[in-house]
């Protein structure tokens, strides 16, 4: 079976220590086992843009963008490509691929396959969108997320239990990240109490770059932008917890601009 890929390339909109200096080399899948009614991905996502490729084809992307000095392969929306993944990962690697895998998920994974990848992924950077399972089917359409993404997260940080940093670049671990729904802040701070109860080690990337898109007009409570209220709350909250290491965003007014790519553009990020 083929996997649909909408783009490849050097991206430099990840934290810090994924992106460095030279980017990351990242891929971007089509389609998603989310139907998120804000998704700033939506064109891939759940319009499933994209061109087929094959696995081997897939192996020889990632040698590709390891030959322009990226510092890892970053794969993002990769939970429906599981399988394929998998294959073209130690395919690559049989062909001299020796830089770190980042397996990029909303964290709704398939437990069984997520074991499999034990021993191959470097980096797990998963979301941990939601506390409660009616806002996850009220805004991403499913009944069970918060006890999968739970599940699948400690086996993230099994395979994964410390992070490795080596000149400002993570080689190992694990970074759980969480965007922040205006009007949803109980949401915010019960997800920040779960993942600081994963483990000692985690590191947090707390997102409040959301801005309204796709179908997010028909929720009035989340067809905004977070205001500072909001913002100043959720970072006062932040100050009861000791992470191993906190990434956040500035309340940014242009946000929309910066991180909402575009990919019907042959580059879709505007950095």
């Amino acid at each position: 079976m083929n996997i649909k890929i909408v783009w490849f390339g050097k991206h430099f909109g990840e934290e810090p220590i994924i992106s460095g200096i030279n980017g990351s080399g990242t891929i971007f899948f089509s389609g998603c086992n989310l139907h998120c009614q804000f998704c700033q991905n939506w064109q891939i996502s759940q319009d499933w843009v994209g061109n087929d490729y094959t696995v081997d084809n897939l192996a020889n992307i990632m040698i590709d963008l390891q030959k322009q000095n990226v510092h890892n392969i970053n794969l993002v929306t990769p939970s429906i490509w599981i399988d394929q993944i998998k294959e073209a990962i130690i395919i690559a690697k049989h062909n001299g691929l020796n830089i770190p895998i980042v397996y990029n998920t909303n964290a709704y994974d398939d437990i069984n396959r997520l074991k499999t990848l034990n021993g191959l992924v470097d980096i797990y950077l998963p979301d941990f969108k939601y506390s409660d399972n009616n806002i996850a089917e009220k805004y991403s359409k499913i009944k069970d997320y918060v006890g999968i993404a739970k599940t699948c997260i400690l086996e993230m940080i099994h395979q994964q239990p410390q992070n490795i940093i080596e000149n400002d670049l993570l080689k190992k671990g694990v970074i759980i990240r969480h965007l922040i729904l205006p009007s949803n802040i109980q949401n915010t701070k019960d997800c920040i109490q779960t993942i600081h109860s994963f483990s000692n080690n985690v590191i947090l990337s707390l997102m409040t770059q959301y801005n309204p898109m796709y179908k997010a007009i028909n929720f009035p409570e989340i067809n905004r932008s977070l205001n500072m209220p909001e913002y100043n709350d959720i970072m006062d909250y932040l100050k009861v917890f000791e992470f191993e290491e906190i990434f956040y965003q500035p309340l940014e007014a242009n946000a929309k601009d910066i991180f909402n790519p575009d990919f019907s553009k042959e580059n879709p990020f505007n950095y």
